[in-house]
């Protein structure tokens, strides 16, 4: 039986770029102190799957997924593979206190990657980037940014974007207008609902 981690949350990002943007926003947050920041051994589906099943097991009552839609909406097979997981997993809610289960899991995309959300510090855009290393481009552009882990290592992400003129509630607010406009239906690509995430995280 799972023990229970009252008002936890653990958020499982694709890669090592959320990891360590996520650890650098502990660094700043109160209301971040109670997540754990993790990521699967590879970017697969099933290792997503993997490690949501993990997160369930060990007790953790919000089970938060943040998604990058560039690999998801490169082919057939892997769209099949996300909305299945997807389908299978995202806005579940379980709740049985008797037998030790009780937690929420929710699926947060960015189109086309994570550094859109990094860019929305800076500036807003719906352009339709042709794919993520076009994003990094302009984000590189706006603050120098490099997509190493010797960057990330040495450059605390969220700190290095606030030092380089942007600005953390901005991009929020960005990534909050992004969704409004996919949900008026003006277009289906370049969005990220972290903005939302954040915000029910706490951080207004």
């Amino acid at each position: 039986m799972p023990k229970l981690r009252k008002n936890t949350t653990v958020i499982i990002g694709e890669g090592p770029t959320e990891f360590y943007y996520l650890n650098s926003l502990k660094d700043e947050f109160r209301e971040l102190q109670n997540i754990k920041p993790d990521t699967p051994k590879n970017t697969s589906m099933r290792e997503l799957e993997r490690s949501i099943e993990t997160a369930i097991s060990m007790g953790y009552d919000r089970i938060f997924c943040l998604i990058d839609m560039d690999t998801k909406n490169k082919d057939r097979t892997s769209r099949e593979e996300y909305a299945r997981l997807k389908s299978k997993y995202h806005g579940k809610k379980v709740s049985n206190v008797k037998k030790g289960i009780n937690y929420e899991i929710r699926f947060f995309e960015t189109d086309r990657c994570t550094e859109l959300f990094f860019l929305y510090y800076f500036r807003y855009t719906g352009q339709n980037f042709i794919d993520s290393k076009a994003i990094e481009d302009e984000l590189s552009r706006s603050c120098g940014y490099e997509k190493t882990r010797r960057f990330f290592a040495t450059h605390p992400l969220h700190q290095f974007f606030i030092k380089s003129g942007g600005d953390f509630r901005q991009a929020i607010n960005n990534a909050v207008k992004s969704e409004e406009s996919i949900a008026r239906g003006d277009r289906n690509y370049t969005y990220s609902e972290l903005g939302t995430m954040f915000r029910e995280l706490g951080i207004i």
